[in-house]
């Protein structure tokens, strides 16, 4: 996603853009991660055995999609949950490289929209962590804490598929 054509312009609260701000950089290093891997490394298991497997590359992209639309569905409804993988979740797993980075994408246009609402600041939601609702753009900082998260999980990848340090990270992190 060219983050340039969106105007942010368009999204009048403060709480909201400082969100989206925050949330662009983390996600924008974990897909510049993505599109760095070849599409042969996608199914690389760092993990194989009878006890545990890691999730590959395309896994992760896939759950992270998943997440990000969970966090979404949750805002607008009014209560986000997690646990269940979808089917829609499952079909991401069978998705190309091309694919899946067009859906990160576009999982980020809607969030983006949804954050434009002059009205978002009145906006909350239910959480698994709160016994009391929260303002949609307070909930949504946990899906940067979990784009963060995924970060540090694919340096691990780095190492292992060979893949140097990128501009976005050694911005971000060093």
């Amino acid at each position: 996603m060219d983050t340039k054509t969106l105007e942010t312009s368009k999204m009048t609260d403060p709480g909201a853009l400082a969100f989206w701000t925050a949330y662009l950089r983390s996600w924008g290093i974990n897909r510049d991660f993505f599109e760095l891997i070849p599409e042969d490394k996608y199914d690389f298991r760092m993990v194989d055995s009878l006890e545990t497997k890691s999730d590959t590359p395309r896994e992760s992209v896939a759950h992270q999609i998943s997440v990000q639309r969970s966090y979404l569905d949750g805002a607008q409804a009014g209560e986000i949950k997690f646990g269940s993988i979808s089917v829609k979740t499952l079909a991401f797993k069978e998705m190309s490289k091309e694919k899946l980075l067009k859906e990160l994408a576009n999982a980020n246009r809607e969030l983006f929209t949804f954050l434009c609402d002059p009205e978002i600041n009145k906006k909350v939601t239910r959480v698994p962590w709160s016994r009391n609702p929260v303002g949609v753009t307070v909930a949504l900082w946990s899906l940067n804490s979990h784009e963060i998260l995924h970060t540090g999980w694919n340096l691990a990848l780095m190492d292992h598929l060979r893949i140097k340090r990128y501009p976005s990270l050694i911005a971000m992190w060093g």
